[in-house]
């Protein structure tokens, strides 16, 4: 087989593969806004995106999988494009992106705090936002090691989301970026 075929094939199974999981995660959105989250059960969640079973244990391992990778692929996603980003000012973590999302999924979140997952959404983004806080935190000049600044940030960052949400704050998403990067000094 030559190596063309081959990558096309890769291409076309790497689509499918998104394409489902990116079913299997609104499926679970879908369910969890209308049912209490720990009441749903995997086959509603493959009955709702029309994948099968075996599929489904090929990818993740439980419900709580799917949720906290899809959730760590969005905050990948919006890293991936702060580093593309053209005079990203200095941003170490995309708080505005974050913000705007979560912001416009507020039933959602608030069916993630009430199945008590909120913590464990949040405990996932901040472990991975602490890598990539941390490599763009070396390549700049600071008193405190990147390793032990790049998870407290994602922790704040976390904390300051969790207080905009509950207080129903009137800052932007765009404002919420610009404090949080106004705390790096």
């Amino acid at each position: 087989m030559n190596k063309r075929a081959v990558l096309v094939r890769d291409r076309e199974t790497d689509r499918r593969v998104a394409r489902t999981q990116r079913a299997l995660i609104q499926a679970l959105v879908d369910l969890a806004l209308k049912r209490r989250y720990e009441r749903i059960t995997i086959q509603q969640i493959l009955d709702r995106a029309d994948v099968g079973r075996s599929t489904f244990y090929t990818h993740f391992r439980s419900k709580d999988d799917l949720l906290l990778r899809s959730f760590q692929g969005m905050l990948g996603q919006f890293d991936h494009a702060l580093d593309a980003e053209e005079g990203s000012s200095g941003r170490v973590a995309p708080v505005r992106e974050l913000f705007a999302h979560i912001g416009s999924f507020r039933a959602f979140h608030q069916a993630m705090v009430r199945a008590r997952m909120i913590d464990r959404v949040y405990q996932a983004g901040a472990d991975l936002l602490a890598r990539t806080i941390e490599r763009r935190l070396q390549a700049r000049p600071g008193k405190v090691p990147a390793a032990v600044a790049a998870p407290a940030l994602a922790g704040a960052l976390f904390a300051l989301l969790r207080w905009w949400l509950e207080t129903d704050a009137r800052y932007t998403p765009e404002e919420m970026d610009a404090m949080f990067h106004a705390l790096l000094g």
